[in-house]
């Protein structure tokens, strides 16, 4: 079942006519990013409305917020744990930025998009995959798609962003830092991969002389000043964060998430053996969710070869074990492992193997009878 949350969103100055100016630096960001919701002044002054287990958190908000300037769509699943779907906004920028919501236990749920959690100041707790995790000033999280997690309220010091990405984000001029093989690309590529059964997440601490600062903090002045954001800088300051996040991120770290990224070679590779006879790219990518330029990529990084050569490589060997253990005849072996012209399986099984398929078996018949002697 389907339900909609209703969040009353907050307006900065320039959305209800005030003279607008751009930020100007960390501290007038915090003042203006810090400013209470009315949900906030609600929560503040009703606290016993809310319980750190209290099943009617969706039902209270939406009763006490009924407006449609902002929905978050949401699932539940037979588990009780909510799934939340990307809004129409967030599909069409595949991009936003909101500050957590202070006062209210955040109960579990899950995400159809990757999500970054950055604490501006303060602290506070959530749990990821049942562990129990103390974020502070300067932590910053990368969640995949589908990790459940929740957190414990907020209180009034503590200012924590979070930044979602839907997988499309991905496409385009981030497609060449997907393809480096970097040790943030690996955690990405597995986190859009939704058949994985395995959620992940990395933790990592900005220092405060980090480049990585600096970058996140005019990639928030860049969100909340401008009236039209700049697509273009925030997609810059965005590349910009995960080439330097890829630098500073642990070698041990990275080697967790790219054992992760081979499974997802492995499964490719299943599908492969599955599907020999007749796949191509774009089908692989749909089945895959992947763009079908990042997938070429992936597999001529993982394979060293690209997707055709693949193909062939399994179409031949399937058609060696028809010959060597089967009586199947060389026209229906043809059709067999997915080629419908004749002369072309030929060629490529002589340029494959140095010979023809009837010399092949003919070598094999050979063999066979050597040995009974």
């Amino acid at each position: 079942m389907l339900v909609c949350i209703k969040i009353k969103p907050f307006l900065f100055p320039h959305q209800i006519g005030e003279h607008f100016m751009r930020l100007k630096g960390y501290q007038n960001l915090l003042e203006i990013i810090n400013k209470r919701t009315e949900i906030e002044k609600y929560l503040k002054q009703n606290p016993e409305m809310v319980s750190k287990n209290s099943k009617q958190q969706p039902l209270f908000i939406e009763n006490k917020l009924g407006d449609n300037n902002s929905k978050i769509i949401m699932d539940k699943d037979g588990e009780g744990i909510i799934t939340s779907y990307p809004n129409n906004e967030v599909k069409t920028n595949k991009f936003a930025i909101r500050r957590k919501t202070k006062y209210i236990p955040i109960l579990k749920h899950k995400h159809e998009y990757i999500e970054i959690v950055y604490v501006l100041e303060g602290s506070f707790i959530q749990e990821i995959n049942g562990r129990q995790i103390e974020m502070n000033k300067g932590d910053l999280c990368i969640l995949d798609k589908n990790v459940v997690h929740s957190s414990l309220p907020l209180r009034d010091s503590d200012v924590v962003i979070n930044i979602i990405l839907t997988p499309e984000f991905f496409d385009g001029i981030f497609m060449y830092l997907l393809s480096d093989g970097n040790y943030i690309s690996n955690f990405i590529i597995n986190s859009l991969y939704s058949k994985s059964k395995a959620q992940n997440f990395l933790i990592h601490h900005i220092k405060d002389d980090s480049l990585i600062k600096i970058i996140l903090e005019n990639l928030l002045i860049e969100y909340y000043s401008t009236e039209i954001k700049s697509s273009a800088a925030i997609n810059g300051y965005l590349l910009i964060l995960f080439t330097e996040l890829s630098r500073e991120i642990t070698y041990s770290t990275g080697e967790l998430i790219k054992d992760e990224q081979h499974k997802v070679k492995g499964r490719i590779l299943t599908y492969i053996r599955n599907r020999y006879k007749d796949t191509n790219l774009n089908e692989m990518a749909e089945y895959f969710h992947f763009h079908p330029s990042y997938l070429s990529s992936l597999v001529k990084k993982e394979f060293g070869k690209n997707l055709k050569d693949l193909l062939t490589d399994v179409r031949m060997s399937e058609a060696s074990k028809l010959l060597k253990n089967t009586d199947m005849t060389i026209e229906n072996i043809v059709l067999e492992v997915g080629y419908t012209n004749h002369s072309y399986f030929y060629k490529i099984f002589k340029k494959t193997y140095g010979m023809t398929p009837n010399q092949y078996k003919i070598k094999l018949t050979n063999q066979r009878n050597t040995k009974t002697e």
